[in-house]
């Protein structure tokens, strides 16, 4: 069955990677607006009137804002995929990372209102979800997060910054109240926000996070030396996530690289660890424009209709 879906934000970075990924969508009619139009309200609703799914890919305030259009319509409220950040620590809405467990992936399916992760927060949480929900790592734990990302995920203002400077390699979110941290926090049940650094380097598209252990932060230390089997276990029925770790980790020429994944909703999972030493960095690679942002709305959406997860993918 055919369905309608309405892209609030097209022509955004986001937007714009979710509309030509349903473009090859077979079950799929993406209804457009009068781009002279799209900000006008009556217009939008006239569009989620005839919407099955709209895709808000919008700053939070107008997220915010459609919602609240949509609600009007009763009975035919379409469906919201949300792609800004005003929505991911709401009980009321589903966060779009069924990877996590069979609750994540049971409440995308039955929910209405679904919140796709932030880029930077797709990858700390799929590494620090199993660690505290299985209980190997304390949720009081202070937990330290790197992260180096393309320039693309600083949407239409950071392409245009980098366009024009041409900046190798650069650190912010210094006041370390990123916008990302609350839905770290709040999905992993989290005591205290992590110690989060992020970067944005001189390429387009790609991310690596980073996530910094000892064998001391450990409830046990035997789980420290099992945490290759620990993650492959717990995401061996997960089609978009590999774990590797050192003895079966190889790049290209020898060197880790953020853009080796991209126009992927794939996750890498890379785990480095020295047993002498007693440390351990777990690694997550994927696409931010992917995975961390229109083909995870893209999955949820194809979870949400019963479609198969990697139509459009």
């Amino acid at each position: 069955m055919i369905k309608k879906v309405f892209i609030d934000g097209e022509e955004g970075t986001t937007g714009l990677q979710i509309y030509e990924r349903l473009d090859k969508h077979p079950n799929i009619e993406v209804i457009n607006i009068d781009p002279n139009k799209r900000k006008n309200l009556l217009e939008k609703k006239e569009m989620m009137k005839k919407a099955d799914l709209v895709f808000l890919c919008l700053p939070d305030a107008a997220s915010q804002e459609a919602v609240a259009t949509g609600k009007e319509l009763e009975e035919d409220c379409p469906i919201f995929i949300d792609a800004s950040t005003a929505h991911r620590t709401s009980t009321m809405w589903s966060y779009g990372l069924p990877e996590l467990s069979d609750e994540y992936r049971n409440k995308i399916n039955k929910s209405n209102f679904i919140a796709v992760p932030g880029c930077y927060a797709t990858g700390s949480n799929l590494i620090i979800f199993p660690l505290t929900k299985m209980g190997l790592i304390s949720n009081s734990h202070q937990f330290l997060i790197q992260a180096v990302s393309g320039f693309s995920g600083g949407g239409k203002h950071l392409i245009e910054y980098q366009n024009n400077n041409d900046s190798p390699f650069f650190y912010y979110g210094l006041n370390l109240n990123h916008k990302h941290l609350p839905e770290i926090k709040f999905h992993c049940g989290l005591e205290n926000n992590p110690i989060f650094l992020p970067s944005v380097a001189n390429f387009y598209q790609g991310m690596i996070v980073n996530l910094f252990l000892t064998k001391k932060d450990f409830e046990k230390e035997t789980s420290f030396f099992e945490i290759e089997g620990f993650f492959s276990d717990y995401y061996q029925n997960q089609q978009f996530i590999k774990v590797k770790s050192n003895d079966d980790i190889q790049f290209p020429d020898g060197f880790y690289k953020p853009n080796l994944i991209v126009n992927s909703n794939d996750v890498e999972i890379n785990i480095f660890k020295n047993t002498n030493s007693g440390q351990l960095i777990i690694s997550a690679n994927f696409d931010n424009l992917g995975k961390g942002a229109s083909a995870a709305a893209i999955q949820c959406m194809n979870l949400r209709f019963g479609f198969d997860e990697l139509l459009g993918l």
